[in-house]
């Protein structure tokens, strides 16, 4: 059963540590919060598709258009798939048409003139089903929704705004709620990340808590323990874990102050617990969260408290140590009840130029800086009013803290040569309140990079000087990332996202640092404008699959190289999943469609994309009604093995248990494969021999009529030993045995997928006697046989004892067969 659910609102206003939509079923503790989150089952390849209005914003930013909007929307979607210790990846589904009807889950990007006043967006889940409680209770998404403005004439998709706020809604619409250790899940006041870092270790951990990959729990901590006043476990207070130069992570409590903080990386850490803020006037909600529930309603804030830091002093002084895969517990806090919260929302910045860069940036080196920042409650250089720097070599200089203007404040710091990259944290107190700011500054080594020329040269490329372009540095056209070369001089040679003939993209350089070029020029970054090159072209065949099958259809180009730049397919509905896509030739692309049981009948907007180009026809796919055709069900297939001669078996559908085999006949790659046998709606074939690897066409024929086509990703041939010598070149035989602990050669064929000398990279290559693993000394190619590769390595000491070892060589996870090394104990 479907249920609605208010859309969250993130307007730049203030809210707490990493969160979630939370759920408690009971009344009493244990408390165990029950998640708003996807169901990875009900997602082919545990992926949730975006679709974005076709409609559009009405308006833009001078130089801005739609197209670049869908760039960066794109790209703020994909920050969020660079958490790899999460299982859940979103895809772009296209443009889709406003009310069209999808039945698998799916998230909506819309623009709207509907937005509340001094809303910049919102989103959030607006349809949940019912609870399920396998494998563990959560209350499944249907549908979450992203609202952008109509009229996006006052900020430019390209700026570090605009982009962080997309990547915060997203954020919303996957299951976090804010926070209030300056992450991307925290409101634009109290946010410290940027374009070029958009993450921190909260964010990543708020997504990993809800959709988790098994070394989510191995490779960080956790911290458990409660918070209480007056003996009294205190609702939702912050916990929040930090060290001096990383970003902080926190959780908030449960109804009971029980709190479990989990993703810390290991590390000594800091902890504290603190109020949250009051709510601003206007707010929907108490400090901006959609409050946990139970069975009797809303559960509210504990009273407001000290700041208390573990294990009870009003400073930090007592680290504790986390490690991977173990919990800390017990990290108690006995508050203190104050009448409210004065200090909160501080936003600090710098100055690059007439540029004003947050959160406030500075270079070691420098002797001083200075912060800008803006507050409740710090608006004034109070009598008593103190700022410290948390365990950092930079400290406040001494009559440092002044008014800057009406409402500001500057402080002026001393650096110090000893100094780190990283964040630094800041430690508010007045009047006998502290406030704990996370990530206030942030220290870097080099300048922000920025772009002085950009150069057209004769081959389509670009010639970028400036300041800070390194190898490391990233170079975007609008939200595509360009393909970058380092000459080492200083400057960087782009190859530019292909894009129609006139197109207008802003360059931006994204250093790892969290600098980019940005934070020079501001509104002023340089653009490029495409020639009149041939405009790329996108088509795609057949355009039309049934209800319940999975097929592979074949993308078409013009103007664009599809092996320089992997095109994208969106087909419109939640109900048909663009499972993957392979390049096969500059203008050849083969692409995996399954389609639902569930998908309704009709036309569906298609959306082919590749670089900076994107088309979109209304009603250029259509869903057919299940006429039960046979198929290859892809989706089914095991993995095995699958070079040139080795058995396969093709899991199909909507055929007959008892069809005989001599009714099917199958062509790979237009090559014909010998059929094995059948049973059970499994067919078993040979792959032929001679096929490149790579993928290649399957075409299944029962009785002469085709199934759908499918692909089979061919894979190299296994290596072969051919045989074995000394490092003199003498053969190892029965009369010259190898011995523990020697070094033997190896000369191996089809090792490397293809002729020629290619260079291996050893940490790829194994050489095992059954579970005994041998030591890889080198692997170089072998200029007396051209094709084939001497691989060197050291007889393990603990062989077995045999008279013939029984070697395997294995690459990439394709294995040998077994060698016989003569062999004396």
């Amino acid at each position: 059963m479907r249920r609605l659910a208010l859309l969250f609102f993130a307007a730049a206003s203030l809210a707490p540590a990493y969160y979630h939509f939370v759920h408690y079923f009971s009344h009493t503790g244990p408390f165990t919060p029950v998640y708003d989150r996807f169901d990875l089952n009900a997602l082919p390849n545990k992926t949730l598709p975006f679709f974005i209005s076709e409609t559009g914003p009405s308006q833009f930013a001078a130089g801005d258009s739609f197209p670049a909007v869908i760039s960066q929307i794109r790209a703020a979607a994909r920050v969020w798939n660079s958490v790899d210790t999460a299982e859940l990846k979103l895809a772009f589904g296209g443009l889709h048409t406003p009310g069209a009807t999808m039945n698998s889950p799916w998230i909506e990007v819309e623009f709207t003139d509907e937005l509340p006043p001094g809303v910049l967006a919102q989103g959030g889940p607006i349809t949940r089903l019912d609870p399920v409680s396998s494998p563990y209770p959560f209350v499944p998404i249907a549908k979450s929704l992203l609202r952008l403005p109509r009229d996006l004439s006052f900020r430019s998709s390209f700026s570090e705004r605009f982009f962080l706020t997309v990547v915060h809604e997203f954020g919303h619409t996957l299951g976090l709620q804010h926070s209030w250790t300056s992450g991307v899940m925290s409101t634009e006041i109290t946010r410290a990340t940027t374009k070029a870092a958009p993450l921190t270790a909260d964010d990543t951990a708020a997504l990993s808590v809800l959709y988790p990959t098994a070394k989510f729990s191995t490779q960080t901590g956790v911290i458990t323990g409660r918070v209480t006043s007056a003996g009294s476990g205190v609702a939702l207070a912050s916990v929040v874990a930090f060290s001096p130069s990383r970003p902080a992570i926190s959780a908030l409590t449960n109804p009971d102050g029980t709190y479990r903080i989990e993703g810390v990386p290991p590390g000594q850490y800091f902890v504290a617990a603190h109020p949250l803020p009051p709510s601003i006037a206007g707010e929907p909600l108490p400090v901006n969260l959609e409050l946990p529930s139970d069975p009797d309603g809303r559960i509210l804030p504990g009273d407001a408290f000290d700041t208390s830091f573990y294990p009870g002093t009003s400073t930090p002084q007592t680290v504790v140590s986390v490690t991977a895969g173990m919990a800390v517990e017990s990290i108690d806090f006995a508050v203190n009840r104050r009448d409210k919260v004065n200090l909160f929302g501080v936003q600090t910045y710098s100055f690059l130029g007439q540029e004003a860069i947050k959160p406030a940036t500075f270079n070691i080196g420098r002797p001083s800086g200075s912060i800008i920042l803006t507050g409740y409650g710090v608006t004034a250089p109070l009598p008593g009013l103190t700022i410290d720097l948390v365990s950092a070599p930079e400290r406040i200089l001494p009559g440092g803290i002044k008014t800057y203007s009406a409402g500001y404040l500057q402080v002026d710091v001393g650096l110090s040569p000893l100094s780190s990259e990283g964040p630094r944290h800041l430690l508010f107190q007045y009047n006998g309140e502290t406030y704990f700011h996370p990530s206030g500054i942030s220290m870097v080594q080099q300048t922000a990079p920025a772009l002085l020329s950009v150069t057209p040269n004769p081959d389509r490329t670009l010639t970028l000087s400036g300041a800070s372009l390194t190898s490391a540095t990233r170079v975007w056209l609008d939200g595509v990332a360009a393909r970058v070369s380092a000459p080492g001089d200083g400057t960087l040679i782009v190859t530019p996202p292909p894009a129609p003939s006139g197109y207008r993209a802003i360059l931006a350089a994204l250093n790892p640092d969290g600098q980019s070029s940005l934070f020079v020029h501001g509104a002023n970054s340089p653009s490029y404008t495409y020639d009149s090159s041939d405009t790329p072209q996108l088509s795609i065949s057949p355009a039309a699959l049934p209800a319940g099958t999975e097929s592979v259809v074949e993308i078409s180009a013009s103007g664009v190289d599809l092996t320089a730049w992997t095109p994208t397919l969106g087909l419109g509905s939640s109900d048909i999943a663009v499972r993957q896509v392979w390049p096969i030739s500059p203008d050849r692309a083969l692409a995996w469609v399954a389609v639902s049981p569930i998908a309704n009948p009709g036309a569906t907007t298609l959306t082919a994309s590749a670089g900076l180009t994107l088309s979109s026809t209304a009603a250029g796919f259509q869903v057919l009604p299940n006429s039960r055709p046979v198929y290859v069900a892809m989706s089914a297939f095991v993995k095995v093995p699958t070079y040139p001669g080795a058995l396969v078996t093709l899991p199909l559908g909507n055929t007959q248990p008892t069809t005989p085999l001599s009714s099917f006949a199958v062509l790979i790659a237009d090559r014909q494969a010998r059929v094995v046998s059948f049973l059970n709606g499994n067919l078993t074939i040979q792959i032929p021999s001679g096929l490149p690897s790579g993928p290649a066409t399957v075409r299944v024929y029962l009785d002469g009529v085709s199934a759908l086509p499918a692909v089979l990703v061919i894979d190299p041939p296994p290596p072969i030993i051919l045989f074995a010598q000394t490092i003199l070149n003498a053969a190892i035989t029965s009369a010259n045995p190898a011995r523990p602990g020697d070094t033997v050669q190896l000369i191996v064929s089809s090792l490397a997928d293809g002729a020629g000398a290619a260079s291996i990279d050893i940490a790829r290559v194994k050489i095992s006697t059954g579970s005994t693993e041998h030591s890889v000394q080198s692997v170089s190619p072998n200029a007396a046989q051209p094709g084939t590769y001497v691989v060197q390595f050291s007889l393990s000491t603990s062989s077995p004892i045999l008279t013939s070892l029984p070697l395997t060589v294995s690459i990439d996870g394709r294995v040998s067969s077994a060698f016989a090394l003569p062999f004396q104990p």
